[in-house]
This record gives C-alpha cells, sequence and structure tokens, in this order.
C-alpha cells in the first residue's frame, strides 16, 4: 500500500515544484493541478506527480500522525 506524505514547496520553476519531504527534496510535476500552488503550500504526490494541494493544518495533522506511527514526514517549521 503507497501512503502519501504530504510534501513542503520550497521552489517553482515553470509546471514543476521542488517539494521537501523531512531529510530529502525531490521535483515533481505540477501541470495537473487545477489550483494555483506557491511556496510553502504543500502536495499530496504520487510517481513525481502531483495529485492534490492539502491545507497546512491537514499536511501537519497527517505529518503528526506519521511521526506518532513511527514514519518520517516534514514539519511545517521546516
Amino acid at each position: 500500500m503507497c501512503i502519501g506524505v504530504p510534501g513542503k514547496i520550497i521552489l517553482i520553476k515553470n509546471k514543476k515544484a521542488k517539494i521537501k519531504q523531512k531529510n530529502h527534496s525531490h521535483w515533481v510535476d505540477i501541470s495537473s493541478l487545477d489550483e494555483e500552488v506557491k511556496r510553502g503550500d504543500y502536495l499530496i504526490c504520487y510517481q513525481k506527480v502531483a495529485i492534490n494541494k492539502v491545507l497546512p493544518k491537514e499536511a501537519e495533522e497527517i505529518l503528526e500522525l506519521m511521526d506518532g506511527a513511527g514514519n518520517t514526514g516534514v514539519k511545517s517549521s521546516d
């Protein structure tokens, strides 16, 4: 089973966003999103494609749950 971990946007170039998740960052395609995204927004991605923008409160809740379960994620303060 795959779990979508929220990633925080740290950079945007053209139709790509660089997201940070805990100790790593990577580029994802944002061209399929209907809404505008900006630096600091959170995205749920699959196979290097952004599938959904999530509110910061939702992202923080997901990350807290994952940290409590022993998984890793990015903290909102990163």
